[in-house]
C-alpha cells in the first residue's frame, strides 16, 4: 500500500510511538492529522508538517470532532491509527486495581477503537476502501505480569480488530493490530529513547514506527515489532499449561531478583 497523499489520523500522536509514526507517514507524503490530550499538540504537529487537534479519546464526541476536523481539512479519511494508551500497575493481587482504573483502561484501550470505527466505517464501506489500525500490545497476546487491567483491555482491542478484518475484509476494509512489547517511551519512564540500547528487547519508538510502517505497507493484520513475541505466542498456543507455568516462574524470578513483579521489573528479565 502506498500512503502518499492519503489522509492518516493518529491518536496519541504527540508522543512516543504515535509521534514517531506521525513523522514517518508525513515524510512519506501522507497528510497526517494527530490527536492528543497534550495542549501543544498543534505545535508539535506543525514541526513535521502535520495538523494537530487536542482530544480526549475516551469521549466519543471528541473523536467525532477530531475526524470532522480532518475531513474538513483534507476530505476523506483513508487511514485511522487508534494509538492512545497508558499502563497501570496492580496494587496487590490480580483484581486489586480499583473500578476506576479498570473502567479507564476499557475507556482508553477499547472504546476509542469502537468510536473511530463507528464514525468512519460507513463512509469507508461506501468507498469500498479504508484502513483501520488499532494499537494493542504484546500484553494482549501474552499477558503483562503485574498489570491485569492493561492486559485484559489490550486483549479486547485485539479481538475487536479481528472483528473488523473478519466482518469487512471482503468489502475493501483493511485492519491491522499493532502489538509491541517493551518500548522506550514515557509510559515506561524512558525520557530518552536512546536508553533502548541498554536493554535487550527494548525498542525505541522510532524503530517500532519503522517496523509498523513496513508491515502496514504489506497490509499485515498482526504487526509484531518485537520478533520474539511470535515465538512466545507459538509456544503459548502449542501448550497453554506449560506457558502458564513458565509465566509463573518468570513472576517468581522477578520477585527473587528484583523484589517485585511489576512491569518495569519484568522488563529487566525477559
Amino acid at each position: 500500500m502506498n500512503f502518499k497523499n492519503q489522509t492518516i489520523l493518529i491518536t496519541g500522536g504527540a508522543q512516543g510511538i504515535g509521534l514517531s509514526l506521525s513523522k514517518k507517514f508525513s515524510s512519506m507524503g501522507a497528510n497526517v492529522v494527530i490527536a492528543d490530550k497534550h495542549k501543544e499538540t498543534a505545535n508539535i504537529a506543525q514541526k513535521f508538517g502535520g495538523f494537530g487537534y487536542v482530544c480526549d479519546v475516551t469521549q466519543e464526541e471528541q473523536i467525532n470532532s477530531f475526524i470532522t476536523f480532518a475531513e474538513q481539512t483534507f476530505g476523506a479519511v483513508h487511514c485511522f491509527i487508534s494509538n492512545a494508551g497508558t499502563i497501570f500497575v496492580d496494587p496487590d493481587h490480580v483484581a486489586s486495581a480499583s473500578n476506576k482504573t479498570w473502567e479507564l483502561s476499557w475507556k482508553l484501550h477499547v472504546m476509542p477503537h469502537v468510536y473511530a470505527t463507528r464514525r468512519l466505517l460507513p463512509g469507508m464501506l461506501d468507498r469500498k476502501y479504508g484502513y483501520l489500525v488499532n494499537t494493542a500490545s504484546a500484553a494482549g497476546l501474552l499477558y503483562q505480569i503485574g498489570d491485569a487491567p492493561y492486559s485484559a483491555s489490550k486483549a479486547a482491542a485485539i479481538s475487536f480488530s479481528e472483528g473488523i478484518a473478519i466482518s469487512h475484509g471482503d468489502e475493501g476494509i483493511r485492519s491491522s493490530v499493532i502489538c509491541p512489547q517493551y518500548v522506550a517511551s514515557n509510559l515506561l519512564g524512558f525520557s530518552n529513547p536512546q536508553d533502548a540500547k541498554n536493554l535487550e528487547g527494548l525498542l525505541s519508538p522510532e524503530v517500532v514506527a519503522e517496523k509498523v510502517f513496513e508491515a502496514m505497507c504489506r497490509e499485515e493484520f498482526l504487526i509484531l515489532p518485537h520478533p520474539r513475541v511470535q515465538k512466545y505466542l507459538s509456544k503459548k498456543v502449542a501448550d497453554y499449561d506449560r506457558w502458564i507455568d513458565g509465566m509463573r516462574k518468570l513472576k517468581k524470578k522477578s520477585i527473587d531478583k528484583r523484589g517485585s513483579a511489576k512491569p518495569l521489573d519484568i522488563l529487566h528479565l525477559v
